[in-house]
Order: structure tokens, then sequence, then C-alpha cells
């Protein structure tokens, strides 16, 4: 076991606490013409994290041990294209392991909206990094704030905090959204968590205590018994989407988790079902693509006016505030196949 990093800088045994909690900022996509912040954490022994400022503060690629957990599309790291319009969002989609949707709408284009909002399109300012301590070990926070706002329409303001712990694979994002408009708005939010290989790979299966599953239309229907199952690469496959129903009693803290036991690793994914009450899966089998996506959400994936007219559109009173946390957890088991 490694010793603890707060440990180590106790005993003096490090010339800088970046031999252990590291924060280094680059710019990507240049090379492409594309240029954007990026953020590098790198913990010892816990999960190292690129994030990007330009796109919401959202979680690009990260690992564990090595171990790459994020899906990374074929799109990657392109810079924000503000006025996205229709399902545009899907030509600048570069996966990540974490992909924030919102803030006004998610899911199909609606009432003037384009699809998944505008949130991983938006810049983050007052952008501040933190290295503190606990229980012997050594936290990287980043927060910044993004502000979704136009000169004389409503005004959403997310505050974000993204941190990451040496001596355990733990990322934690918290959100603060808040209503600085003069109106009661729509304020659907939707953390698009994507997991690829090696970890979601066929073997690997999904583990989610739900009452049931919902396919959202026949090629997921199709796809129903095997729900829980990494598929094999299907060429021409098309995407399969499900929302889980949680059971009696699951108003508080959810987990869904995701074992790959030939690797010896499982990630578990958790929220606050009390602000985050909907479970979506996202599963794409074509090569090339090959994704699971885990979507903890306030609202449907299917646009604002199809909630609105399920009354069951999320508001946000003027001056109101909400706060929401997604908890990723990394851990090792030992490996049941002989190598």
């Amino acid at each position: 076991m490694l010793p603890g990093a707060g440990d180590l800088a106790d005993a003096g045994l490090l010339g800088s606490p970046d031999q252990v909690a590291s924060v280094r900022a680059s710019t990507t996509g240049a090379d492409r013409g594309h240029p954007q912040r990026a953020l590098d954490l790198r913990v010892l022994d816990g999960v190292d994290l690129r994030l990007l400022p330009d796109r919401g503060l959202d979680v690009s690629a990260a690992w564990f041990g090595g171990l790459p957990l994020a899906w990374i599309s074929p799109v990657g790291e392109v810079r924000p294209r503000p006025g996205l319009r229709g399902t545009e969002w899907n030509a600048a989609f570069g996966g990540g392991l974490l992909t924030t949707c919102g803030l006004q709408n998610v899911g199909a284009p609606s009432e003037g909206h384009g699809q998944h909002g505008t949130f991983s399109h938006l810049p983050a300012h007052d952008v501040r990094v933190d290295r503190l301590r606990e229980a012997g070990q050594v936290l990287l926070s980043v927060s910044g704030v993004v502000d979704d706002v136009t000169a004389l329409g409503g005004h959403l303001r997310c505050e974000r905090t993204v941190t990451t712990t040496t001596g355990r694979g733990e990322v934690v994002v918290r959100d603060v959204v808040t209503n600085l408009g003069a109106r009661e708005v729509a304020a659907p939010l939707l953390y698009h968590v994507n997991l690829g290989a090696p970890l979601w790979s066929p073997g690997a299966r999904l583990r989610a205590p739900s009452a049931e599953v919902v396919p959202r239309d026949e090629t997921a229907a199709a796809a129903l018994p095997h729900w829980d199952v990494a598929p094999d690469p299907e060429p021409g496959g098309g995407e399969r989407v499900f929302e889980h129903l949680p059971g009696p009693g699951a108003a508080g803290w959810s987990t869904v988790s995701v074992v790959n036991e030939a690797l010896g690793v499982e990630v578990e994914i958790g929220w606050d079902a009390a602000v985050l009450p909907r479970l979506h899966q996202w599963v794409h089998p074509a090569p090339g693509v090959y994704v699971l996506g885990i979507e903890p959400a306030n609202c449907s994936v299917l646009g604002r006016a199809s909630d609105r007219a399920a009354g069951r559109l999320p508001m946000l009173g003027a001056g109101s505030s909400r706060a929401s946390t997604l908890r990723l957890r990394v851990s090792r088991h030992a490996s049941v196949t002989t190598p």
C-alpha cells in the first residue's frame, strides 16, 4: 500500500507537493486550428483528470493507475461552438468522462433550444486551483463559474467544483446552479458520463438496482434482455437508450457500477437522487464508437416541450439555487482470469 501523500509531506520526504499532486495548464487542439484551455490533474494513487475550462469545466480524459476510463469520440477535443442549432451538438461532442447537458434544454431540440443545450459550449471564468489536506491525503480541487446568459433574456449561473484525491480513486463534481434572472425558468440538467474500452468492453457488466428498465424505441427494446451486458461490436448497430426507474425508497444517494472482472476493476457512479431522480443509459455498439453512457438527470431526454407536456419540466425560481453532486469511485479487485 502506498503511503499517504500528506504523510509523505509531513515526514519531510517531498521536495515539492507537485511530486504527489500537480496541476498543469496547457492548450489543446491548436494543431487542428481549435485551441482551447486544458488543465491536467495528476495525483498519487488516484484518478488523473483532464479538464476543459472552455467547455464548461467538463472532464475529458481520465485514468486510474494508467487505465483509461473515459470514452473519447472520433470528434476528439475541439473548442466550443456557440449558437448550435438542432442536432449540431453532435458535431462537437468529444465524449470525455463528463459532458454536462443543460441548463435550458436536455435531449432532443425543443422550443427553440438545440440538442442538450449550451452548457458544454460555455467557458468557465474565475477558474481557481486549490490543493488541500485531508486525513493524510492531498485533494486537488478546481473551481469555476459558468454563465448561461443573454443580454435581454434569463441568467442561469453554475458554480462548479471538481475534486480528485490522492490515495483513493475518487472524483467528485459539485454544482450549484442559481437563477439570477427575474422570473422562474426551466432548468433541466443531465450528467453525461461516458465510459469506453478497455473498461467497457465485451464481458463487462452494468449493475443498477432498478425497479424497471424502459427502452426508448424498438432498437432499444430488442436489446432489453441484455441491457446490463457489454455487447459484442455490431457493424451498423444503432444507439440504444433506456430509462431506469427507481425502486421504493430510492430518494437518497443512488449508485450504479460497471464491473470488468477480466481487468479486476469496478467503477461506481453515484449521485443525489433527490435532486437527480431520473437515470438514463446510452449504449452504442458500432465499431469505432462503442460506448456506454450513464446519465443521472432531473429530466427526460425528449426535450423540454415533452417534459412540459408531461408536467415534469424542472423549474428554478428567481433567486433560487439548486445543488447537485456527482461522484465516481474506482476500485481494484482480484482478476478472475488467468493472464
